[in-house]
């Protein structure tokens, strides 16, 4: 359902965008958003620098924006235009950690009013105690914000705990629980209030991390818990209302909309995660995409592609192609991905691996240049022979009059063919692929990670 007087983009809910939200958020209407949440990587680029890939993230302030100024002259335009389109009744949350939420908290001040600020959330989570000469950290902070004093909020409680029977060990007849409380000497029965409820939560919240092991980990180097963003969404928002992340990686705020019946809108640069994003929406609620929902502007022109970071590109022609992206993007020995069968199942017993892999697979390069020449060539040709393959893609912009005819050579030769496919041929036979194989690939690859 597209929200109503849309400009010339007409962004709608249930619909997942790529590309720079600062643009996109412009297309959307005054005060039409009820509930924003943000967890803004501190570098523009960070997905496509370690989605799904084997590069350190490094958390040093200077390797994401040079200095705070850099970083909040970036993030400034981004939430102006989210305080636009936030309903005077909204509710914003930034989510951050110590590297900037000193000086993000003076720019949220500046543009929502210091009178509108609500609540600094601490996020508290445990994990294994590093050797360090200074405390460990173990917190991120949210800052939430409102629009205007009359704003949706709604309490939310947690069991209590076993203390309360210490504190409040006093049962009436009726089964309420009460203690007494003094006053100036006198002694006062003080009953439990929402005893069926719990306590009301405070702006401390203790919620584990995702775990190596965890079932909703997908290996997205800053995913956060679906618990997490169920709990602002619970709070902030009530059913029908439209929830917006502008930053939203691997589409965990999304996750939480569909399941709370809140209608929601996603916006991140890379058309790795907006795949992803679609592939679990899938997964978990079997939505449809181009039925229960859409996913626009992933790059579909020679020109949009040729632009993509190296990463970006090659996850895109190989899942273009059916096929796997390598996890690892250094040190890949010449091949970017990995093209199994689609009847997987038939496989017999002897050809899977020691767990159970299947070994069967034809290898996938890809380079990012208008033509690939007679050394890249080589250099696959290398790469199929040491491990064992006779069969293999090469994608790319073009080819050299060379890298042809070395094709052929091999292909003559017939111990190994190399399959030559254009970006243009990728452009013109993507749809033509199945959707169940390329969920097929997704999955394999989140399984990987």
């Amino acid at each position: 359902m597209a929200i109503k007087n849309m400009s010339k983009h007409q962004l709608k809910t249930n619909a997942i965008y790529c590309g720079d939200n600062l643009q996109m958020l412009k297309e959307i209407p005054d005060e039409s958003i009820d509930l924003i949440y943000i967890d803004p990587p501190f570098n523009s680029n960070r997905n496509y620098e370690v989605f799904w890939g084997d590069v350190a993230e490094k958390r040093a302030f200077e390797d994401r924006f040079g200095d705070a100024e850099a970083y909040i002259q970036y993030m400034r335009p981004r939430v102006l235009e989210m305080y636009r389109v936030l309903k005077k009744t909204g509710s914003f949350y930034y989510h951050c950690d110590w590297h900037a939420s000193h000086y993000v908290k003076i720019m949220l001040d500046q543009i929502f009013n210091f009178n509108n600020f609500q609540n600094e959330i601490i996020w508290s989570y445990k994990r294994w105690t590093a050797v360090s000469n200074k405390f460990q950290r173990l917190h991120d902070i949210i800052f939430f914000y409102t629009k205007s004093k009359s704003y949706n909020f709604n309490t939310i409680f947690v069991p209590y705990g076993d203390w309360i029977k210490k504190d409040y060990g006093y049962i009436d007849e009726e089964g309420k629980r009460w203690r007494w409380h003094t006053v100036k000497g006198k002694k006062y029965k003080v009953y439990l209030e929402d005893e069926n409820k719990g306590v009301k939560i405070g702006d401390v919240w203790e919620i584990p991390p995702i775990g190596s092991t965890a079932k909703e980990r997908l290996g997205y180097p800053t995913q956060k818990p679906l618990k997490l963003l169920e709990r602002i969404i619970s709070a902030s928002s009530n059913k029908g209302d439209v929830v917006l992340d502008a930053f939203c990686g691997c589409g965990t705020t999304l996750i939480a909309a569909e399941k709370l019946k809140r209608k929601w809108i996603g916006i991140d640069i890379s058309p790795t995660a907006c795949r992803v994003m679609a592939q679990r929406l899938w997964d978990i609620f079997k939505l449809k995409e181009g039925k229960d929902f859409e996913v626009s502007d992933l790059p579909k022109t020679e020109e949009e592609l040729m632009k993509l970071p190296p990463f970006e590109f090659q996850n895109w022609a190989v899942i273009a192609l059916g096929g796997i992206p390598n996890r690892t993007k250094v040190g890949d020995f010449g091949i970017d991905g990995k093209l199994y069968p689609i009847e997987q199942e038939k496989v017999k017993i002897e050809e899977r691996g020691l767990f159970g892999d299947i070994d069967i697979y034809n290898p996938i390069q890809v380079k990012q240049k208008e033509k690939a020449g007679r050394p890249d060539i080589d250099s696959f040709e290398t790469a199929m022979r040491r491990d064992k393959r006779k069969k293999g893609y090469f994608v790319a912009f073009g080819f050299t009059e060379d890298a042809i005819k070395e094709v052929k050579r091999l292909d003559k030769e017939g111990e190994i063919e190399i399959i030559l496919i254009t970006v243009k041929d990728l452009i013109r036979d993507e749809t033509k692929i199945e959707t169940s194989e390329i969920k097929k690939s997704l999955r394999k690859l989140q399984h990987k990670v």
